[in-house]
C-alpha cells in the first residue's frame, strides 16, 4: 500500500471537470495541507483521498474522516433533526414547521400565524438550493411552493417554513471544541461609481471572482429572475448606482448564489463563539463542523431577542481560507491537527 501511495501525484485542477474542480476543491485543500507535513496521499476519487497520518492510513472525503461519520452527515444534513437538537439544548433557533409540501394550506396557515415575511427551504439539499427567502405575501409563498415542488420532484417532501429574521448570516468553523474561523457571509452584492450600470458593475466584480480558486466557481448570476432582492426594489441591470452606493442583489448569503466571505474572527463576540461551540455540542459525537448563525451585530453580547442558529453544516466549505475581505483562516491545518491529537482512536479501528 504504502508503494502505491508514494506513486501518486497532486491531480492538477486542469485535468478535472469543472463540477470536480468546484465540488473537490475541499479535497484539494486537505490533500495539499497533508503533503506540506509529508504525508503520503493517495487520490481515490475528485473528492475522496487516503492520507497516511504517522503511518495509519486514513480516508477522508472533503474534509471529512473516520471521526466524523456517515451518521452524522445524516442527521446534519437533515435540517428538521438538527433543529429539533438545537432547541433541545437552549439554543435560539427560527420559529419553524416541518410539513410535507403537497399540504399547501398548512404551510400557508402556518406562515400567516407567525406573519411574513418567511423562508420556505427543503430539508435536504445544500448550498441555497430551493431555499426561498424574504416571502412578504401569500402570493409569493405559494410562488414559492410551486418553484419548489419542481426542484425537489416528490409532493411528499417535507419542507421548512420558518420566520424570516433580519440580520446578516455568519459561519463559525468550530473544530474539537474550539472557533478557528468567523465570516459573514455578505448577500451578493455591487458598490456603484456613479457611472456603471449594475450590470456592468457585475460583470467587473465577476473578473475579481475569477481570479480566486474558489469564487471563481460561484459568480454573480446576471439573470434577473434571480437577482431577486434588486428587483424587489424597483432597480434593473440597467439601474446606475451612485458613488459609494451598496447595491443587494440577492436575499441568499451563501458564496454558492454569488455571496463573499468577509473575515470576522477577531471582531466577534466571544459569547457568540460559545453559542457556536454549544450548537456543535448538542450534536452528539460531531467533532468539528459549521455552525450558521443570522445576528443583528456580532460584535455585541447575543441576547434570545438579536440573533437565531438556523444550521449545523457537516461538511463547511472552505469561506474562510478564501475571504473578499479579511485575514485567511485555515481548515484543514486544525482538522489535520486534530487527527494526530487522536491518533490512539483511530489505532484502535485499525
Amino acid at each position: 500500500m504504502q508503494e502505491e501511495i508514494s506513486k501518486i501525484d497532486i491531480i492538477s485542477e486542469d485535468d478535472m471537470s469543472e463540477f470536480e474542480r468546484r465540488e473537490g476543491l475541499k479535497s484539494r485543500l486537505m490533500e495539499e495541507e497533508a503533503r506540506r507535513r509529508g504525508y503520503e496521499v493517495k487520490r481515490l476519487t475528485f473528492n475522496t483521498t487516503l492520507i497516511s497520518i504517522q503511518g495509519i492510513d486514513v480516508l477522508f472525503k472533503d474534509m471529512n474522516g473516520p471521526l466524523s461519520s456517515a451518521a452524522l452527515n445524516t442527521v446534519v444534513d437533515d435540517k428538521h433533526v438538527t433543529r429539533t437538537l438545537l432547541k433541545a439544548a437552549g439554543l435560539t433557533v427560527p420559529q419553524s414547521t416541518y410539513l410535507p409540501i403537497s399540504e399547501q394550506e398548512e404551510i400557508v396557515s402556518f406562515a400567516e400565524s407567525i406573519g411574513y415575511p418567511v423562508v420556505l427551504k427543503p430539508n435536504g439539499l445544500a448550498r441555497g438550493q430551493g431555499v426561498f427567502m424574504n416571502l412578504s405575501n401569500i402570493v409569493e409563498l405559494k410562488e414559492a411552493i410551486s418553484k419548489l415542488e419542481k426542484i425537489v420532484d416528490d409532493k411528499q417532501a417535507s419542507v421548512h417554513v420558518e420566520k424570516h429574521f433580519m440580520g446578516e448570516d455568519f459561519r463559525y468553523v468550530v473544530v474539537d471544541g474550539k472557533v478557528i474561523a468567523t465570516s459573514q457571509r455578505a448577500r451578493a452584492n455591487v458598490v456603484g461609481d456613479g457611472s456603471h450600470t449594475v450590470l456592468e458593475l457585475i460583470e467587473s466584480k465577476n473578473k475579481e471572482r475569477l481570479k480566486d480558486r474558489d469564487l471563481k466557481n460561484f459568480l454573480i448570476p446576471t439573470d434577473i429572475e434571480k437577482l431577486t432582492r434588486l428587483s424587489r426594489e424597483g432597480r434593473s441591470l440597467d439601474t446606475v448606482p451612485e458613488r459609494d452606493e451598496k447595491v443587494i442583489l440577492r436575499d441568499e448569503s451563501n458564496i454558492s448564489s454569488g455571496g463573499e466571505g468577509i473575515d470576522f474572527t477577531e471582531t466577534v463576540h466571544p459569547e457568540f463563539e460559545k453559542l457556536a461551540l454549544r450548537a456543535v455540542k448538542a450534536i452528539p459525537g460531531l467533532n468539528y463542523a459549521g455552525v450558521d448563525m443570522i445576528l443583528e451585530d456580532i460584535t455585541e453580547a447575543p441576547t434570545p431577542e438579536n440573533h437565531v442558529v438556523t444550521e449545523v453544516e457537516f461538511s463547511p466549505g472552505p469561506v474562510s481560507m478564501f475571504p473578499w475581505r479579511g485575514e485567511v483562516r485555515d481548515m484543514p491545518g486544525p482538522i489535520l491537527d486534530f487527527y494526530e491529537r487522536n491518533l490512539d482512536r483511530l489505532r484502535l479501528d485499525q
